[in-house]
């Protein structure tokens, strides 16, 4: 059973057929290609489709292959396959039908994974006879499969295809370009995949890298998440995407320290990524907000690992992963501003023409942020940076040449001086809480959401009831201390908003004033009142057992 192992770069649908005539996507496509330099005069004509940019771009020498590919896929009314991670199609390629079964395969992470088991049909519905894996067949069989298997949508895609020896490794680079077609509905088709036909996943990584950086001077472009099997039953099911939490992570308890990190950043991408879609097509607030949990919840333990990560890596991870953060953050802010405080003042304030202005200046504000959020996603240095961590994953290239003892350790070993000392900056801190100044009540905040998410990696560790006790309990401080978190990341928004509405909406300084003053007050109050209610939530963390000794 052949393992097949790919990555793909989504891109607008306008793009598939331009980026072959990029003299940069030729060169790395066809080696030894003599194409004109970058700043040489464009054709004047853009192409219609990918056939079309080839014959005008690639030389007489090289023969790309170049297929019309339509495929059924199928499943059972209950979706089992999907559910199983599988996909079943059958594809017609000139007079031949091509069935294939996709079946989940481990591998390296942020590439496609899968078992492939192709065979040759005569008709346009699926064999089971033909499934030569025997597991896989009586399974299928067991779970009565093929009497209720029903075509469930379709694509339709022409692909030009390459195939180059890049850094010993044989990789086929795919441009399709089509549509995906399901009740009616149709969703462009426009991406780039390449396949590792033979040698090492880091040319695949290495490769799709340069593409990306490449591609993105002219088109933005994106590492791809779904396969087309996903994007389809998404179609068929009408579907929309929408945010996604962070899922458990299960290590085994006696998992080596290095292993572990791989485990847990990777779980981290896969909530941040998973966050993607519904970021970009929804204006549901929840999905910025769970991509940024998923950013905090990686830089919790990128730090947490500091001390075993190499330098230069650290530092990379580091910036790339701030300069993220930073995209992301005033969406968020605004959000929460809007939500929490200007919306509740106004329910009380009503008929208030100045303060109605406010919340339409946070609105638009909120608007232009969550413009700035969409672009970081289609920002080369997004795509570079998921692309590089995953390759750092795989080869073992981010640890610290003087940590490899430590990081063959068990992770116990690891995460009890860890959680210990983390534990004891709380206690210490918190003990003073009734003398705290907000921002310090803001810094404990952080301790205990840092605190929370180095607890929640490591859990899957430890046994008995004390450990979702402890995490709920820091989960309280994070809720209870909320009201402070809001003022302290607001202020500068709202001085930010009274600009606008005396610049651009004409009101008096005065009364931009008066209005931060109005909220700056009403969230005094809210922390006041939060505070009378930490003793509480406190004194409940403190009593509980170091789920760790």
């Amino acid at each position: 059973m052949a393992v097949e192992t790919e990555l793909k770069l989504l891109l607008p649908p306008e793009a598939a057929a331009e980026i072959v005539r990029r003299p940069g996507v030729r060169r790395l496509l066809i080696p030894g290609d003599g194409s004109a330099p970058e700043g040489g005069e464009p054709p004047s004509e853009a192409p219609a489709s990918v056939e079309d940019a080839v014959d005008g771009a690639v030389p007489d020498r090289v023969v790309p292959q170049r297929q019309k590919l339509d495929s059924i896929y199928f499943d059972t009314p209950d979706r089992w396959l999907s559910e199983h991670r599988m996909a079943l199609r059958v594809r017609r390629i000139g007079r031949k039908k091509i069935q294939t079964l996709k079946a989940p395969a481990s591998g390296p992470g942020g590439l496609q994974n899968f078992q492939e088991l192709e065979a040759i049909v005569a008709a346009d519905r699926p064999q089971l006879p033909l499934v030569a894996d025997v597991k896989l067949r009586s399974r299928l069989e067991r779970a009565k499969i093929w009497p209720r298997l029903r075509p469930v949508f379709e694509t339709r895609f022409h692909r030009t295809s390459f195939t180059l020896d890049h850094s010993g490794s044989i990789l086929e680079v795919a441009v399709d370009q089509g549509d995906i077609v399901a009740e009616g509905r149709r969703r462009p088709l426009a991406e780039v995949e390449l396949e590792l036909k033979a040698g090492k996943p880091d040319a695949l990584y290495d490769l799709a890298e340069q593409l990306a950086l490449e591609i993105s001077e002219e088109f933005p472009v994106r590492l791809g998440l779904e396969t087309k099997a996903a994007r389809g039953f998404a179609l068929a099911e009408g579907s929309e995407p929408e945010p996604h939490k962070a899922t458990d992570i299960d290590l085994l308890r006696d998992v080596a320290t290095e292993e572990a990190f791989v485990s847990i950043v990777h779980n981290c991408l896969d909530q941040l990524r998973a966050n993607e879609e519904a970021v970009l097509a929804t204006e549901d607030g929840e999905a910025i907000h769970q991509f940024r949990v998923a950013l905090r919840r990686l830089r919790a333990i990128v730090s947490a690992y500091r001390d075993l990560i190499d330098d230069d890596v650290h530092a990379l991870i580091s910036i790339d992963l701030r300069w993220l953060q930073r995209q992301f953050g005033p969406a968020r802010d605004i959000d929460v501003l809007i939500a929490e405080t200007l919306e509740p003042i106004r329910l009380r304030l009503r008929s208030q023409p100045a303060f109605d202005m406010l919340i339409d200046a946070a609105t638009a504000a909120r608007t232009e942020a969550r413009r700035t959020a969409h672009l970081a996603l289609e920002n080369p240095r997004y795509v570079v940076m998921l692309i590089q961590l995953y390759r750092r994953l795989h080869s073992g290239d981010w640890r610290r040449a003087s940590a490899r003892a430590r990081l063959g350790a068990p992770l116990r070993d690891f995460a009890r001086p860890l959680l210990q000392s983390r534990h004891k900056r709380l206690m210490r801190l918190g003990a003073r809480y009734q003398a705290l100044p907000e921002t310090e009540l803001h810094r404990l905040r952080i301790l205990a959401k840092k605190m929370r998410y180095a607890a929640e990696a490591f859990q899957s560790l430890y046994r008995g009831r004390g450990v979702k006790r402890y995490i709920s309990a820091l989960a309280d401080i994070q809720d209870c201390l909320g009201s402070v978190n809001d003022a302290f990341v607001s202020r500068q928004v709202l001085s930010g908003l009274a600009q606008r509405l005396v610049m651009d909406q004409g009101m008096a300084a005065a009364d931009a004033n008066l209005l931060q003053g109005l909220v700056l007050g009403w969230q005094t109050a809210r922390i006041d009142r939060d505070i009378a209610e930490f003793r509480d939530v406190w004194s409940t963390f403190a009593k509980q057992k170091r789920f760790w000794s």
